[in-house]
């Protein structure tokens, strides 16, 4: 676009620094970042050169009647919301917390939702073109693969000497804020469960389409294999070594919906082998070429219990594997509220007190919030009993100065943004899934489909993803449904 314009060099730059973009999306809590912008959590390197983006390229774009595509509507109307809501808070009593302030709380978090907000739009209306495209998904490819080599790397020193050497320590210094956990990967990420994050809402989303499209953004094959291929099964890996239970849920998710679909052609598959072998042999039919609902039936039955048998075993193998899993089996009705004894048996237990304050909070506030990050304000007169029984939740309280979260998507946006707020981000993912799923229907391109496909499996991911982290910085849920997004624009009408 900038080359048609005359300014080769300008466009020189810009798509440079599109990849560069790109190549810092791992990570996600860099230290200069953080030091610059005075966040301790999310400090992603890949948002400054978002911000140059914007500057000099997204808002003269808009300022010379660029156009937006209109799947981008419910979440403008979802960034209204977001506002109101945090202009009605000031009339809200809302509880002190610390020295925290109300203001510089709600301005923090107006700016991470704009952060996510500007990637969505950015990767939208730039990687419109083919070339871009390509390009995006090899440099894409190559980060993920840098990714996977640094998190294997942290696994094998840590499995072969039990400890991480000081030098392995000083270089994850320089890319993020968070420690080396034991045993498990955290990538150049914060923690675990932002490796997790990344993985589901941006990698295995685009090598599990990449696979069962059979389409590579890179050249070269071996014996039938994609680069792809390679990394989904790395990915896989990393994924479960991670230890992060939600985002093997959300990685299972997506597995279980290609199994359906998998199942589905399955089934049609040896109903039409069965009923032919039959009829050639009585060409008056008998009673499984009549009924082929129940053929269907009997042969997804058989299916599904065949991958339960497969859950369960690697709910054995994650028991012995993660010791904060050792008594996931070991369920009891007989004690006082027997379903978060079950989860503090699985450590798991602070996450569902910190949902359930955020959602009384919603419950008091339902239309339009407490506004943006305000919700853990209403945290010590929320809390229930049992919460306040957890070490974690006192520690959270009497000992950390930061405001407490809910670490839950979908209860955070109940909670600050009310039912408004919730159904114009709900409605922006299920219009991503519409493009999806249109695209993936009507569009002959290869890499159109791949796409496609990778945007279903992003939005099934966050189903779970959503119970885990609650940031609308990190890019990737952004990042992976505007590539979708631009995908679509031959087709799509836009503003």
């Amino acid at each position: 676009m900038l080359r048609k314009q005359g300014l080769p060099l300008l466009g020189f730059l810009a798509d440079n620094g599109w990849l560069l973009l790109v190549a810092l999306l791992p990570i996600t809590s860099m230290p200069l970042v953080s030091l610059l912008f005075g966040s301790s959590g999310v400090a992603a390197p890949a948002g400054v050169v978002l911000l140059f983006f914007v500057l000099a390229w997204f808002i003269p774009f808009l300022l010379k009647n660029g156009r937006i595509p209109r799947q981008s509507l419910p979440l403008i109307g979802f960034v209204l919301s977001a506002i109101i809501s945090c202009a009605a808070a000031f009339f809200l009593a809302i509880p002190p917390f610390k020295d925290v302030s109300i203001p510089m709380n709600e301005l923090k978090g107006l700016l991470t939702l704009a952060v996510g907000v500007c990637f969505y739009l950015v990767t939208a209306v730039w990687v419109r073109d083919s070339r871009r495209m390509e390009a995006t998904l090899r440099w894409m490819n190559w980060s993920g693969l840098v990714v996977l080599l640094w998190s294997a790397l942290q696994l094998g020193i840590w499995y072969s000497t039990n400890h991480y050497p000081e030098w392995l320590r000083t270089i994850q210094s320089f890319f993020s804020v968070g420690p080396l956990y034991r045993q498990r990967p955290t990538g150049f990420t914060l923690e675990p469960s932002f490796l997790a994050n990344q993985l589901n809402m941006l990698y295995l989303p685009a090598w599990l389409a990449a696979s069962i499209r059979r389409i590579s953004a890179h050249r070269f094959h071996l014996a039938g294999f994609i680069f792809e291929d390679a990394l989904l099964a790395g990915g896989a890996v990393t994924m479960f070594l991670s230890l992060s239970r939600v985002g093997m849920l959300a990685f299972f998710l997506m597995l279980a919906y290609l199994i359906f679909k998998g199942s589905q052609w399955l089934a049609a598959w040896i109903h039409n082998r069965l009923a032919a072998r039959r009829q050639a042999r009585s060409p008056a039919g008998v009673w499984w070429a009549s009924r082929p609902k129940l053929i269907s039936s009997m042969i997804l039955l058989a299916l599904f219990f065949s991958y339960l048998v497969a859950a369960v075993g690697a709910g054995f193998a994650l028991s012995k594997l993660d010791p904060r899993m050792k008594d996931l089996f070991q369920f009891s009705f007989k004690v006082d509220n027997p379903f978060l004894q079950y989860a503090d048996q699985l450590t798991f237990a602070s996450r569902i007190v910190y949902w359930q304050a955020g959602w009384e909070v919603f419950n008091d506030h339902p239309w339009l919030g407490v506004g943006l990050g305000n919700a853990g304000f209403y945290f010590p007169e929320k809390m229930s009993g049992f919460g306040w029984g957890l070490v974690e939740v006192r520690r959270l309280m009497y000992v950390e100065t930061a405001l407490p979260n809910i670490k839950s998507l979908w209860v955070r946006l109940l909670a600050e943004t009310g039912l408004v707020g919730f159904a114009f981000f709900v409605c922006w993912l299920y219009l991503a899934w519409h493009t999806s799923a249109w695209l993936e229907k009507k569009t002959a391109d290869r890499r159109g489909k791949m796409l496609a496909l990778m945007g279903k499996l992003v939005i099934i991911a966050l189903v779970f993803e959503g119970f885990s982290v609650d940031s609308f910085a990190l890019p990737y849920l952004w990042f992976a449904l505007g590539l979708v997004t631009a995908a679509s624009a031959g087709e799509f009408l836009v503003l």
